[in-house]
């Protein structure tokens, strides 16, 4: 795919570097949710909530990858016909602010086949844009841990990680929120304002009884 006649790279929404028939463009990944744990050979899915990469006719390609120490996500769109600009709200006046976008897909990976229990990294593409001169995809991070067992899994928990604003409300719960996502986090960090930004992993689970009435809440492992 990326031998297509041109590729070019963009923030997320809007697609003007050529007006070629088919372009290429690759795609941040903002948040990223997969079971915490699989047996082994047993096929899993991952949710990949990221930037849409513009208007147009269109295909999405998570860009997955598999080695022995991780997988990995890419995405990119390949665009066909010439750039077009995102519709803009009937309330809008400006003329040349598009709209931010966001995917949310659930992309299959094949069974892992480790001979014994092991972890693999689950890794995404992250940064907003690289250099047209840069001739591959965008710069990857990684975003958590999948465990493959060979005997029996805990699918109790789904791990999750990705670039997140929070905010606390008038009660002190603490949500963040990921692109199309929003979680009520069990326990937030005591050193933060009303309102911030990280790289977070951890994981979601369903506690014994709602935490701040949501039935699922995110465990912060990490904060960056």
């Amino acid at each position: 795919m990326r031998r297509a006649s041109f590729a070019c790279y963009a923030a997320a929404v809007f697609v003007a570097c050529s007006s070629d028939e088919t372009r290429v463009v690759f795609s941040q990944l903002n948040w990223m949710e997969w079971p915490a744990e699989v047996r082994v050979s047993q096929p899993f899915r991952v949710r990949l909530v990221g930037f849409n990469a513009g208007c147009g006719e269109q295909r999405f390609d998570p860009g997955t990858t598999v080695d022995n120490s991780a997988v990995t996500f890419e995405p990119f769109f390949v665009f066909s016909g010439p750039p077009v600009f995102c519709p803009l709200p009937a309330t809008s006046t400006s003329a040349t602010i598009p709209i931010v976008a966001f995917y949310d897909v659930r992309s299959p990976v094949a069974g892992l086949s480790p001979s014994v229990s092991r972890s693999y990294e689950v890794r995404g593409a992250t940064n907003v844009s690289v250099s047209p001169a840069t001739p591959s995809a965008l710069p990857v991070r990684t975003f958590g841990e999948i465990v493959v067992r060979t005997d029996s899994a805990d699918s109790t928990r789904t791990n999750a990680g990705g670039q997140v604003s929070a905010a606390r409300d008038s009660s002190g719960c603490v949500r963040i929120f990921a692109g199309v996502n929003d979680y009520v986090v069990e326990n937030p960090p005591a050193d933060t304002a009303t309102y911030w930004s990280a790289f977070v992993q951890g994981y979601l689970y369903r506690p014994s009884t709602p935490l701040c009435g949501d039935s699922v809440a995110f465990h912060l492992v990490s904060r960056n």
